[in-house]
Parts: C-alpha cells; sequence; structure tokens
C-alpha cells in the first residue's frame, strides 16, 4: 500500500511541480463539475490542488459514435493548465444512441463503445490528464440502473483496458460508491470482484451515513485492498445545520482532524464542492458563496492545508 501511496504521489508532486512553483500537492481537491476561469482562481486562492470534473459520455458523444465535442473538456483543461491544477475526471453517463434511447443511467448496448469513448478521453488528454474516476456512485440507482454491480464490472473493466492502452501513466479511481455501498455489501462485492483494477479507492460520504472515522476504519479500509483511500466527495450544506456557515465549517474541521491522523492510508480528500449556481431552492453546499465571497469553510480549510500540506 504505502509503495503504491509514494510512487504515485511522488509522481504528481514531480508534475505539478514541473509546471510550477505555484503548483499545490495533490492531497485536497475540490468537486467543481466544470472549471471556469473564476472557480480556477479560487482553487488557486484555497491551495488545493485537484478538480473533480465530469467528462460525460452523454454529453461529449451526444449525437452519434465518433460525433465528439471535446470544447467543454478543452476549456477545463486550458484552465487547469494555466492555474497549475490537476483534473480528476469523472468518465460516466451514456449517451441514447448508445443504450437504446434510455436515459443516460442505463448501460451501453455495446461496451466497445464505451471503450472507445474512454480511449478517446484517456489518449486526447494523456499529457494533461493523469486522474480518472470510472462512473459516479455506480451503487445508486439514480447513477446506474438498479446500482448493478455487474453492469458496473463490465464498465470499470472495459475502462480500464482503454486508460491503460492510451496513457499508461495515468491512475485509475473507484468504485466512487456513495456510503451505502459499505453498509449493503456493494462495495465488499465490488472490491473482492475487481477491485484490484483501481489504483486508489475512491468512496463518498455525507451526514446521513455512519459515523466518519467508523466509515473509514471499520468499513472502507479493511475492503481496499492495501491501495490508498480518497474520500471523493463529502460536504454540507450550510442550511442544514442550525449554526448556518459555522456548522459547515466545524464540519470541515472535524474531517480534516480524521483525515490528518490517517494520512498513512487515506491520501486524498476532496470536498463538495467549491461553488454553487445559486438557485431559489437550494442553498447550495459550496464554501464560495454566490457573489464569490470566501464562507468560514473556505478559510478553514485554507489554513489547514497551508499548516498540513
Amino acid at each position: 500500500m504505502r509503495k503504491i501511496a509514494l510512487i504515485f504521489l511522488g509522481f504528481l508532486h514531480a508534475m505539478l511541480g514541473a509546471r510550477s512553483a505555484a503548483a499545490q500537492n495533490p492531497h485536497y481537491g475540490m468537486n467543481t463539475n466544470i472549471l471556469t476561469a473564476q472557480m480556477a482562481d479560487k482553487m488557486v486562492e484555497l491551495g488545493a490542488g485537484v478538480v473533480r470534473v465530469d467528462f460525460g459520455w452523454d454529453v461529449i458523444e451526444a449525437n452519434c459514435k465518433g460525433c465528439l465535442d471535446w470544447q467543454g473538456t478543452d476549456a477545463i483543461r486550458d484552465q487547469a493548465r494555466r492555474t497549475n491544477r490537476q483534473v480528476f475526471a469523472t468518465l460516466a453517463y451514456v449517451p441514447k444512441w448508445a443504450n437504446g434511447g434510455q436515459s443516460n443511467r442505463t448501460p451501453p448496448l455495446n461496451y466497445q463503445d464505451w471503450y472507445d469513448f474512454v480511449f478517446a478521453a484517456a489518449s486526447r488528454y494523456k499529457n494533461d490528464i493523469f486522474l480518472w474516476g470510472i462512473w459516479n456512485e455506480p451503487n445508486l440507482d439514480v447513477f446506474l440502473v438498479n446500482g448493478d454491480l455487474k453492469s458496473y464490472r463490465s464498465l470499470v473493466i472495459a475502462a480500464h483496458a482503454a486508460i491503460r492502452a492510451a496513457n499508461p501513466q495515468a491512475f485509475i479511481l473507484g468504485p466512487e460508491a456513495s456510503w451505502h455501498a459499505t453498509t449493503d455489501g456493494w462495495y465488499a462485492a465490488a472490491m473482492n470482484d475487481f477491485g484490484d483494477l483501481f489504483d486508489i479507492v475512491t468512496v463518498h460520504w455525507y451526514l446521513d451515513g455512519p459515523s466518519l472515522d467508523f466509515f473509514m476504519d471499520g468499513l472502507v479500509r479493511p475492503g481496499a485492498l492495501n491501495r490508498p483511500v480518497w474520500l471523493t466527495e463529502i460536504g454540507m450544506k450550510p442550511c442544514f445545520s442550525i449554526f448556518g456557515e459555522i456548522g459547515q465549517a466545524m464540519l470541515y474541521q472535524k474531517v480534516l482532524s480524521l483525515y490528518e491522523a490517517r494520512r498513512s492510508w487515506w491520501t486524498g480528500l476532496v470536498f463538495y464542492n467549491l461553488y454553487d449556481t445559486p438557485t431559489s431552492r437550494d442553498c447550495g453546499a459550496a464554501i464560495v458563496r454566490p457573489d464569490w465571497t470566501n464562507r468560514p469553510a473556505f478559510l478553514v480549510l485554507q489554513n489547514f492545508i497551508r499548516a498540513f500540506p
């Protein structure tokens, strides 16, 4: 485990350091979904080195096989280059032409189409993107029909082969499962069956789950096959706490303290999320307010990154 972690971190440190002294380490990140110039600048201010974004197959190759539109992902790449951030790209979701007109959470009819898309993405960005996540919370029906483990296994096998063929230096992250997968047997089954295909084991946790220390120590780590573990979604909406923004900051501080004590194996922390587009119905989980000023959680994370790089 430690050898894998050290090789990975050494590689990313060297890569980021070669770009600029302003580049930050890969221990900390934020979910951004996309990466605008203003978001990228906020990431620099924060000091977090990793941005987790969506690379939706249903968006990039929406209309027909081979009709690839890289405009959105090129813009993400360009902002990451400009600000020396490392992109963590989540590959997911199926265009209608590939699954018989079903929803984007329905697996493809032909997994060769998925392989071809993943290979094209990993090839195009082989000089810029080295972190590839396979799907998002595939244990939940809202993201993969029936949370079907057999379908996810096929998606992982094909994506693993495609990424390795396109860029042998890249790292494959998964299963990107929600905390529910650790209590219903899904996570254990996935890791026992094909967990060796992941270079880094990734999971998500929110306040409706078991206590975070038990989740990481008792449910995630035992099944992680001695791989480094990243928590790649965790956060809280300020309006969900009676303390508002201060409550959100208190959660961040608690998570960071638990993380610091476990960094020999829990090597990455990617919070959800940096910035929300304002809506009247949702206060959002962002650490940056709609007017781009910083919430207390931003300052807590910023100070922690400086103190514990």
